[in-house]
């Protein structure tokens, strides 16, 4: 666990829209020159930028090395189809909006795994976190039940949870911590005792959305 201290800013669901991205950190950058940032998850997919959107996130970690990257549902996904090549998860990323993703790169139908990116891309993707807690803050993709580690789960039961759509809003609340998370698409931030969520539909047209931490201020692109 990590001790809180100064600003941090969290970053919900990106997927693949790169514009949004870069109207948002350009915000962020001018309020807070040396606020730590962490990236939900969620990178890929949906909007037609995928491989813009992970450019950005490389230059900006080349920068800033103390951001933190986590790992969405999306990621998960990807990574587990690129070990497994079975060509029903390949339809199955298709049905989640993969093919955005595909044409951002150019990418034909005779890819194999991850080869139609770039090295380093392919590396950020395999470098992604799981969560990581910052003082009293808990930073994971998704709703996850209070007392769960996820460095404990195995592929199966961390898909599971990065997929999980169902809060614990009373084991947050009792706890003293709080639960900051992406992947279920609102029209405005979940603020409740003990949770706080970031999805906001970037990928389906709407706004990308970031906390401000410990001042708990809302910016939006």
């Amino acid at each position: 666990m990590e001790t809180g201290g100064g600003t941090i800013f969290a970053v919900g669901d990106i997927h693949g829209r790169a514009d949004k991205l870069d109207a948002l950190l350009g915000r962020l950058q001018g309020l807070a020159p040396e606020a730590r940032y962490v990236f939900l998850g969620d990178y890929i997919d949906r909007g037609g930028q995928t491989r813009r959107v992970l450019e950005r996130l490389l230059a900006f970690k080349a920068k800033r090395p103390d951001t933190v990257f986590l790992m969405g549902n999306h990621e998960a996904a990807l990574l587990r189809y690129a070990t497994s090549q079975d060509p029903e998860e390949l339809r199955l990323l298709r049905a989640s909006g993969f093919q955005a993703t595909l044409d951002s790169y150019g990418a034909g139908p005779g890819f194999t795994g991850l080869d139609f990116m770039p090295g380093s891309h392919r590396d950020f993707l395999l470098g992604l976190e799981r969560w990581r807690r910052v003082g009293d803050y808990v930073f994971f993709h998704a709703p996850m039940p209070h007392g769960t580690d996820p460095d404990q789960a195995g592929p199966v039961a961390l898909e599971a949870l990065l997929g999980n759509r169902t809060p614990d809003p009373e084991g947050w609340a009792a706890s003293g911590e709080t639960l900051v998370f992406g992947h279920m698409p609102l029209e405005t931030p979940l603020v409740a005792p003990g949770l706080i969520g970031l999805d906001t539909g970037a990928g389906s047209g709407r706004v990308l959305t970031a906390l401000e931490l410990p001042e708990l201020r809302f910016h939006h692109a």
